[in-house]
């Protein structure tokens, strides 16, 4: 009954909300940004500060009955032949928000409305679909309050030499075949600063502090001033006085164990601190290939999951592919003859969710999300430095500039 109850309920605001997100008109937009780029990493963190204002804090009436939600923006770098492209799937109404934190960035970008490159895309059939499809979502290897390696992990202070982050994904994207397409989304939401409770928590742990014990309730304070009197009763009765009462001897126990930290420990502690001082957003990040069925090359997905592993630390935290719920291939695990008809069977399955999935690009879609910080979106998705040498990729060729002073007007 109470089942039944709650699964009526849950129907009830998955109704509402679909309601409500079915008002917004979705667009795609293009963001070719000049070739000679010489901002750094510094300026997509700002373009996500600002994006930041999309969170907006609804009541329990408001996201029950009119399915109210916090909307959200899929950034994406997709390559169509090995032409780069850097597009942005987002409601119109926050088209100038977008826009204006991306000219305040990059004052001679190109930003502008294109079709959504998905919308011909047909739903994939593995019996009659021209094309085959790999994907995956993406996860982290240890939860939410360890940093992945970021940007600034990628600078030589000593040499004063920058490596860029998403040189090797922009490589992979770029080494395509004409017939052949590879995209990343990256799905953002904000959220606001209750994820860093846990993160507080994790720290304490990791310092060894000592919990604070729990202030007891009314009936257990009665309860053991009740149980402390009868032992004074009977230990008077017995004979033994307060003079004759050992004194019990208490040891002094640190606030914490921070002193016999290794320096590697203290550099996790200092990574998770500095992690949750700044904003966040839900994240979801998802990669899809496709090719023709009798020209699909299975090493392409090699190529950018080991892209991805640059973003790795071994002692923090790094993205690595969901295998267990929606990478599309299967391996056996003791009979693979006997195990093959059901792997192939699952396999068809995932194929067909991961194109909906990243076509639909709904944020209730796939795994439950992760929370990166805007340092970590920085990251993995900002506009390549002037360093970088992406033959194929999309940018202006025109530099924009503010009109002469002197110019006449038409009256």
């Amino acid at each position: 009954m109470i089942t039944g109850l709650y699964l009526l309920w849950q129907i009830f605001i998955n109704y509402n909300q679909n309601v409500y997100l079915n008002k917004f008109n979705w667009i795609t937009l293009s963001i070719d940004i000049p070739k000679e780029n010489e901002q750094t990493f510094l300026a997509a963190e700002q373009i996500f500060a600002q994006l930041h204002s999309i969170h907006e804090g609804h009541s329990f009436g408001e996201k029950t009955f009119i399915g109210k939600v916090v909307m959200w923006i899929s950034l994406e770098i997709v390559s169509f032949g090995g032409q780069v492209k850097y597009l942005a799937y987002l409601p119109d109404k926050y088209r100038d928000l977008l826009e204006a934190a991306v000219y305040a960035q990059y004052p001679d970008a190109e930003i502008k409305p294109v079709e959504d490159y998905m919308r011909n895309v047909p739903q994939y059939n593995p019996d009659n679909s021209y094309y085959d499809v790999w994907g995956s979502e993406f996860t982290l290897v240890k939860e939410d309050a360890y940093p992945i390696r970021t940007y600034k992990y990628f600078e030589h202070q000593a040499s004063q030499i920058i490596v860029d982050p998403l040189a090797g994904v922009l490589e992979a994207l770029s080494g395509i075949k004409p017939y052949e397409m590879l995209g990343i989304q990256i799905m953002i939401r904000p959220v606001d600063d209750k994820w860093k409770d846990k993160a507080r928590d994790l720290i304490k742990e990791l310092k060894g502090e000592r919990k604070e014990s729990s202030k007891p309730s009314f009936l257990g304070e009665v309860v053991s001033g009740v149980l402390g009197g009868l032992t004074g009763i009977i230990s008077s009765a017995a004979g033994v006085g307060e003079a004759e009462a050992s004194p019990s001897v208490q040891e002094y126990e640190p606030p914490s164990k921070m002193m016999h930290l290794s320096p590697g420990e203290k550099d996790v502690i200092t990574a998770i601190e500095s992690n949750i001082s700044k904003i966040g957003y839900e994240t979801k990040i998802r990669a899809m290939y496709l090719a023709p069925k009798e020209k699909f090359r299975g090493e392409v997905k090699g190529v950018l999951i080991g892209a991805f592993k640059q973003f790795t630390d071994s002692t923090l935290n790094g993205i690595r592919p969901d295998t267990k719920k929606t990478w599309t291939g299967i391996n056996p695990r003791y009979f693979p003859s006997l195990e093959k008809p059901f792997i192939d069977y699952f396999v068809k399955i995932r194929k067909k969710k991961i194109v909906r999935f990243y076509k639909h690009r709904k944020f209730s879609f796939g795994r439950k999300p992760f929370i990166f910080n805007i340092e970590e979106l920085a990251t993995i998705f900002h506009f390549p430095i002037i360093n970088v040498k992406t033959p194929q990729l999309t940018k202006t060729e025109i530099k924009k500039s503010e009109a002469p002073l002197n110019l006449p007007t038409l009256k």
